[in-house]
C-alpha cells in the first residue's frame, strides 16, 4: 500500500473513532443529566411527610390571618369585595362568555404545561377526595378552575408567563406536599373571625383546604363572592373545597389574582405588571418569587428560613422543568414582611 494512502487510512480511522467516542459521551452526559433530575424529582417527592405539613399548618395562621385592608375599622366595600376591589380581570369569567373565554384560556394553558407534564410533575399527588372522587388533583380539574381566570397564565411574554406557572406551582407544590394533602394536617381551632361583611357560621371550621390552603372565614366569603357569586355558599358550606375538585383549584387562582392592599396579586407581580412604590421600595420589596411568598407568608421574609428555602429550590426545579428562567428578585431575604413596620 502507498505509504500516503496507509496515513490517510489511519487518519480516517482516528477521526472516526474520535467522533463515536465524542458521541457516546454526550449520551453518556444527557442520560446522567436526565437520571439527575429524576432522583431530584423523586427525592423531593418523598421528603414531604406529616411534619412537613404540620409546620406548614402553622405557616397558615401569618399567611392568611391578615384580614382586607379595611376590617379592623370602618368596612370598605371596595377592599372588602373582589368584585370591586380586585381588577376586572381578576374576577372568574361570566357565564354569558365563558366557552369562547374557556376555549382560548384552554388553549393558551396547553402551550405550556399538558396532562402529561402534570403526570410527570405529580406522580404521588392525592388521587382520592374527601368525597371519594377520584384523582382530586387532576390537571382536568385544573385546567377546567384556570377557564374562569382568563388571565392567569396569559399575560406578559412567553417566558413570563412561564416563570409565573413554576411560581404558582412552587407555592402549591409546598403548601400540599406536592398536592398529597387536601386539607390542613393540624387544626387547633376554627380559624373564624369577627367579620361584619363575612361573619363566620356557628359551628363552621374554615381551616386551611384546597391547593392554597385557603383558610379564615373572610378567605372564604371573598372567594364564594367572587367565584358563586354568594358568599354564603362557602360560609355555610366551608367543606365544599374539599370535595369539589374544580372550585378547590379556583379557590387557589382566585388567591394567586386577587390584590388584597397594601398587598399586590402574585400574578401582577410574575407577569410584569407590577412595581413598586415608594413604600414597598423603602421595604425592598421588588418584582420576584421572592415578593409573592411575602404575599403568601410574610413570616418566612426578612430571614433565611428553612421553609422559604425550599420553595426557593421548588421554584428553581420547575423554573428549569418549564424552560424559563428565574428572574431577579427570587427570595424576600431582605424585605421587610407585609404586616411589619420597620425591620
Amino acid at each position: 500500500m502507498n505509504p500516503l494512502n496507509f496515513l490517510n487510512l489511519k487518519s480516517n480511522v482516528i477521526f472516526a473513532v474520535c467522533c463515536l467516542l465524542m458521541l457516546a459521551q454526550c449520551a453518556t452526559f444527557r442520560a446522567s443529566e436526565m437520571q439527575s433530575w429524576k432522583a431530584s424529582r423523586d427525592s423531593w417527592n418523598s421528603s414531604y411527610s406529616g411534619a412537613v405539613r404540620q409546620s406548614e399548618s402553622d405557616e397558615a395562621v401569618q399567611r392568611k390571618g391578615q384580614q382586607p385592608a379595611a376590617a379592623a375599622k370602618k368596612p370598605s366595600k371596595q377592599r372588602q369585595q373582589p368584585s370591586k376591589g380586585a381588577k376586572q380581570s381578576d374576577k372568574p369569567s361570566p357565564s354569558s362568555s365563558s366557552a369562547a373565554q374557556g376555549q382560548h384560556a384552554e388553549a393558551l394553558l396547553g402551550e405550556i404545561i399538558t396532562e402529561e407534564m402534570w403526570d410527570e410533575l405529580f406522580p404521588n399527588r392525592l388521587r382520592r377526595g374527601a368525597d371519594g372522587e377520584s384523582d382530586f388533583y387532576s390537571f382536568t380539574a385544573f385546567a377546567e378552575a384556570a377557564k374562569r381566570f382568563p388571565n392567569f397564565l396569559h399575560e406578559g411574554s412567553e417566558v413570563q408567563r412561564r416563570r409565573e406557572l413554576a411560581a404558582f406551582l412552587a407555592h402549591l407544590s409546598q403548601e400540599t406536599g406536592g398536592f398529597r394533602y387536601l386539607e390542613q394536617i393540624t387544626v387547633t381551632r376554627s380559624y373564624s373571625v369577627a367579620n361584619k361583611e363575612y361573619p363566620p357560621v356557628e359551628g363552621k371550621d374554615y381551616h386551611g383546604r384546597g391547593p392554597m390552603q385557603l383558610s379564615y372565614n373572610y378567605n372564604y366569603g371573598q372567594f364564594s363572592s367572587a367565584y358563586f357569586g354568594d358568599k354564603n355558599v362557602l360560609l355555610n358550606n366551608p367543606e365544599l373545597l374539599a370535595t369539589d375538585s374544580v372550585a378547590s383549584f379556583g379557590s387557589a387562582i382566585w388567591f394567586w389574582m386577587t390584590a388584597q392592599p397594601p398587598k399586590p396579586s402574585c400574578h401582577d407581580v410574575m407577569a410584569g405588571s407590577w412595581q413598586p412604590g415608594s413604600m414597598d421600595a423603602d421595604a425592598n420589596r421588588v418584582p420576584g418569587f421572592g415578593l409573592t411568598l411575602n404575599i403568601i407568608n410574610a413570616s418566612q421574609c426578612g430571614k433565611a428560613s428553612e421553609h422559604a428555602q425550599r420553595r426557593y429550590d421548588i421554584y428553581d426545579r420547575y423554573c428549569k422543568y418549564f424552560g424559563a428562567t428565574k428572574g431577579d428578585g427570587c427570595d424576600c431575604i431582605n424585605q421587610l414582611p407585609y404586616g411589619k413596620k420597620s425591620f
